[in-house]
């Protein structure tokens, strides 16, 4: 399999790119790049320019390194400054098609309305969606995305466990004991089918129809115990 580098100004702007990339090999400097040459081949706004990443040190990153490479395409473009390889080739390559004068226009807009970019984690541009089209995606007004679930589980578990617990016979909580099923097991548990809801469950719970109702037993034991 041959490696073939990334030129971010020879990817195509239209379709999907899938790009595999590790750490440490300029993605954040490509995307910066892309997004130059959005505002510039596509006549984009700002503001109608989404980047999304996954953690929120990410995109903040990703802000500030956009609006440095616009500065600098700026800077590139006025001829302050020509250290830049990719923007000295994309901007000579605009300057050969006369449109200098539109770009340097389109540059300094985007500096200017540079706080209108959509740059942000998934979840948040998700909530954004959401609260800004209420009516159209069909959900409530006041919905709220929550990235970690698992405080929640843990709730849910600690109310199932006072339920079901309180009260119950002592020789049920013994014997939960001796089978070591205890809060901190039943969390991992609940972990796993949070993650993977489509798990089957084994063995099926029974059916209520055809299931004996074993409750009078159980009071008549317990009755006979007390004797």
């Amino acid at each position: 399999m041959s490696i073939v580098a990334l030129d971010p100004l020879a990817l195509p702007l239209a379709g999907t790119s899938l790009i595999e990339a590790s750490a440490g090999t300029g993605k954040t400097h490509a995307i910066a790049t892309l997004f130059v040459r959005l505002l510039l081949e596509q006549r984009l706004g700002v503001d109608e320019i989404l980047v999304v990443t996954f953690t929120e040190a990410a995109a903040a990153e990703l802000r500030d390194r956009i609006r440095g490479r616009l500065r600098a395409a700026l800077e590139v473009a006025t001829a302050q400054r020509d250290d830049d390889a990719d923007l000295v080739r994309l901007l000579g390559a605009r300057r050969a098609a006369n449109t200098r004068a539109t770009d340097l226009r389109r540059l300094v807009e985007a500096v200017r309305a540079f706080d209108l970019a959509h740059i942000s984690t998934i979840h948040g541009f998700c909530h954004q969606v959401l609260q800004r089209s209420a009516f159209e995606t069909g959900v409530a007004l006041h919905t709220e995305l929550i990235a970690d679930e698992g405080p929640l589980i843990e709730a849910a578990l600690a109310d199932f466990w006072a339920r079901e617990l309180v009260g119950a016979d002592k020789r049920f909580v013994r014997y939960l004991a001796e089978q070591n099923i205890d809060p901190d097991r039943s969390l991992r548990l609940a972990r796993v089918v949070a993650a993977h809801p489509d798990l089957p469950v084994i063995p099926e719970a029974p059916d209520p129809a055809t299931t004996p109702d074993v409750r009078a037993y159980v009071l008549a034991y317990r009755e006979v115990r007390r004797i």
